[in-house]
């Protein structure tokens, strides 16, 4: 989760510079968009990372539970709701790029 967090982090850094310049007219067009583009990729990235944790984390608590045998419901239903931590925080980094993104992408057409 911390690479994810500072990669978002990143990600808004960036995107407060765009935002900056393009309110301030500040700034070549061209490359303000270029970097906008980079916001939304960051985003989409977060996500599709968040997926990969996720079903990483599933298959190495797959192979233990098929060495272990028999365990209760109410622990495969337990881990299986924090495996959706990742994929549910990468998803909440690409909405808040995909709004930052948005805002740019509207001042600068």
């Amino acid at each position: 989760m911390w690479p994810m967090t500072i990669i978002g982090l990143l990600m808004m850094a960036l995107s407060a510079k765009v935002l900056m310049d393009t309110f301030s007219g500040s700034g070549e067009n061209i490359l303000l968009k270029k970097r906008n583009a980079v916001v939304l990729q960051l985003g989409v990235f977060l996500y599709f990372v968040g997926i990969l944790s996720q079903a990483l984390g599933l298959m190495q608590t797959f192979q233990v539970i098929q060495q272990i045998g028999d365990i209760s419901p109410a622990l495969l239903i337990g881990g299986l709701r924090v495996s959706m931590i990742s994929p549910a925080y990468g998803l909440i980094l690409f909405i808040i790029s995909l709004i930052l993104w948005s805002i740019a992408r509207y001042k600068l057409t």
